[in-house]
């Protein structure tokens, strides 16, 4: 039997574990700042512990650990949240498994935020990442240093990932706090990273060096938005355009790997019910 480690524990990894313990994996583990807030699954061992610390890093991937699902978050402590938050981690990860010889598995969620196009282009697997800001920037430079960590590593650049307790654009939608775009925007639910990831594990034959992470309908924003007003009550014409693209830009995601790997999607359009 693996033994999965998951590095950081929140929504993906806590639902990517719930799956792998249906189906018959027993050997979890989780490493997270503060164990007593989650719900205390019994499906996985919670470490306290900090993914940006060496020591709870040394201590929690050890020998016997086969797959590492590594979910990153920024430091909300930090000038810097995206460094500190993502660099720091996989260059101690990185550090710790060439120090002591490991090579598990490991599989990354990463973002779709690396690419900057702005006018709507298709890009895929073949589509050079070349970000535009600093968020951008740290997020390449730790996934190099993650796919330089081991032989065999997955980079999930997940799009705008959704589902039940990503409550954030509804509050702004209701708030009105929003503007709608001429921006194409792309999305996949929680339940549906997760499912890869536990695909993954399960079929580590289909891994390959990396996977955008989306589903199989790119909308442009004034759509997405509507099928979420529609739901939520909100008459959309309220909410005010604009004929800017915003900061996240403007783009559409092939996912041809995901499905040439063999992963059938749960949520293959946007529905924010």
């Amino acid at each position: 039997m693996k033994t999965i480690a998951f590095l950081g524990y929140g929504d993906i990894a806590e639902r990517t574990s719930s799956v792998l313990s249906f189906d018959g994996y027993t050997e979890l583990r989780g490493l997270c700042r503060s164990p007593e807030t989650k719900n205390n699954p019994a499906h996985i061992e919670l470490i306290a512990g900090d993914a940006a610390n060496a020591d709870d890093l040394a201590k929690f991937v050890t020998a016997n650990t086969d797959v590492i699902v590594v979910t990153l978050t920024p430091s909300r402590a930090s000038d810097d949240s995206y460094y500190d938050g993502y660099v720091v981690p996989a260059r101690l990860l990185q550090n710790h498994l060439k120090s002591k010889g490991l090579t598990p598995s490991i599989i990354y969620v990463a973002s779709s935020g690396v690419y900057p196009q702005r006018n709507g282009e298709w890009i895929d697997e073949t589509t050079p990442a070349e970000p535009n800001n600093h968020q951008g920037e740290m997020l390449v430079q730790a996934e190099q240093l993650i796919s330089s960590a081991s032989e065999q590593v997955s980079i999930l650049r997940c799009s705008g990932i959704y589902g039940p307790n990503r409550t954030r654009l509804a509050e702004l939608l209701i708030s009105g706090q929003v503007e709608i775009t001429p921006a194409w925007t792309n999305r996949i639910h929680a339940d549906d990273v997760a499912g890869f990831i536990a695909y993954l594990v399960r079929h580590p034959e289909h891994q390959q060096p990396l996977f955008l992470v989306s589903d199989d309908e790119p909308l442009l924003q004034e759509e997405a938005y509507a099928r979420l007003a529609k739901r939520l009550g909100v008459d959309i014409k309220s909410i005010p355009h604009t004929d800017e693209v915003g900061r996240r830009g403007s783009k559409r995601i092939r996912n041809r790997a995901l499905h040439a790997s063999g992963y059938q999607l749960l949520h293959p359009t946007y529905d924010p019910r």
